[in-house]
């Protein structure tokens, strides 16, 4: 099992305030929009979409759409990015992501 960890997290991703405690995941990554204009989301086994902050994370993760993924998130109590103007799920942060298959 192949795990990652990103050190992005500080509290400057956090100045509307969010939530300390890492929430588990299971879904896919999902690459929303046309180019030029594409922004990267989490799709969850419910079908709850998720809008990843920074916008930057979401593009690392990119490379994995079609694996089935669970990700350890932290979610961010206001709207954060691009991708949380279109969904609704709310907005993470990823902390750790392990494929499942």
């Amino acid at each position: 099992m192949f795990m990652i960890f990103l050190s992005m997290i500080n509290a400057n991703l956090f100045p509307g305030g969010g939530s300390c405690d890492a929430v588990k995941i299971t879904g896919r990554v999902q690459i929303y929009g046309s180019e030029p204009h594409t922004f990267v989301g989490i799709i969850d086994e419910n079908g709850n979409e998720f809008a990843i902050y920074p916008e930057s994370q979401g593009e690392a993760l990119r490379e994995l759409q079609g694996h089935l993924i669970e990700f350890s998130v932290i979610f961010i109590n206001e709207p954060r990015g691009y991708g949380a103007l279109f969904l609704r799920g709310g907005t993470v942060t990823v902390l750790e992501w392990a494929i499942i298959r």
